[in-house]
């Protein structure tokens, strides 16, 4: 198992006080299509809250798809750019301009 469907479902009759059971399905790797659609499944139910999905993708460092880079580029030949680092977005001591004040802001 290294994904994981964690929600809570409301187990009452519609028009009652609800009573939140924790629930979690288990998927491996190979299943993620099919725990992604159980939580689209269970986000359109209004007897399930907090929805989330949590993985633990041995396999998975980089972009989907990508199985190897050589010489910067992709085995089918396109450029490689992503890095974790980068995820993230500019750090401070890089910006532009420092951070912005919430009382300097417009409301």
């Amino acid at each position: 198992m290294s994904i994981a469907v964690f929600y809570l479902r409301n187990s009452e009759p519609e028009g009652q006080t609800p009573i939140w059971q924790p629930q979690c399905r288990a998927f491996s790797d190979a299943q993620m299509s099919e725990a992604l659609a159980l939580c689209q499944q269970l986000r359109k139910d209004e007897r399930h809250a907090h929805v989330v999905i949590s993985s633990e993708l041995r396999d998975m460092v980089g972009p989907v798809g990508v199985s190897a880079v050589e010489d910067g580029k992709t085995p089918d030949g396109v450029d490689y750019q992503w890095s974790k680092a980068g995820r993230a977005g500019a750090s401070r001591r890089n910006a532009a301009e420092p951070p912005r004040q919430r009382q300097d802001m417009d409301c």
